[in-house]
């Protein structure tokens, strides 16, 4: 009995401890700092609409100090709209040396991971000097508008199956003078076309023509107002 009770409490200690130990991602804006949370705690997964031309870092994190391999990735049908891009690319080793942090260990490499229909990075840690903590960086740009789903790849579970996707939906810039900030430029552009109402593509008004009805109105405004100060390099 006394031995049936201890495998029990093995087997229960050793589903909690799985359960404990994960790697998993977090969001930050581009100063690799700032969080950038989701919509909705309920949906961890789901961002808030984001700015085509907005910066975004994604970190791979983990609690457990143990070996491990995975990827970031965006398939072909979201090339439009959304680009990852690695850091510091060392051409000896064919590695992206500033997207690995000290605690994935002592052999962590980035490498791309390029082929037909799939474009993004593979991560491994190293085999030893593995601690918990920040292991990865790669940097994403909304480049479009619409949505871009970012794979999150375990290959301790699959090889080529996403364990979740990071969704992001980009929005008009409301930077209409690209100078990384919404402010009073580009308030100036907007008033300078107001009630406008010949927009047309591609231009629509130098993108003031937010809602794309063919004028510029109070929606405009209200749109515009809704990123006031937003920055798209994030600091």
């Amino acid at each position: 009995m006394g031995k049936l009770i201890l495998l029990v409490l093995v087997l229960i200690l050793g589903v909690v401890s799985m359960a404990i130990g994960e790697v998993s991602t977090r969001v930050c804006l581009a100063d690799s700092n700032t969080p950038f949370p989701p919509t909705d705690p309920n949906f961890p997964h789901i961002y808030p609409d984001i700015m085509v031309g907005m910066k975004l870092t994604i970190i791979v994190d983990s609690n457990i100090a143990e070996p491990w391999s995975g990827s970031l990735a965006i398939e072909e049908e979201y090339w439009d709209y959304g680009v990852l891009s690695a850091r510091d690319y060392n051409e000896s080793m064919f590695d992206y040396e500033g997207s690995h942090f000290d605690a994935a260990g002592n052999e962590a490499v980035v490498w791309d991971w390029e082929e037909p229909g799939i474009d993004g990075f593979d991560l491994y840690t190293g085999s030893t000097g593995i601690e918990t903590g920040d292991w990865f960086i790669i940097d994403y740009n909304a480049t479009g508008i619409g949505d871009c789903n970012v794979g999150f790849y375990d290959h301790n579970v699959s090889m080529y199956d996403p364990i979740y996707y990071l969704m992001f939906s980009h929005v008009r810039t409301r930077d209409f003078n690209n100078d990384t900030k919404v402010d009073f430029r580009d308030y100036a552009i907007l008033a300078s076309y107001w009630q406008e109402t010949d927009c047309n593509d591609p231009n629509w008004c130098e993108g003031t023509d937010l809602d794309v009805d063919g004028s510029v109105d109070v929606n405009d405004l209200m749109l515009f107002c809704k990123y006031w100060l937003a920055r798209t390099d994030g600091d």
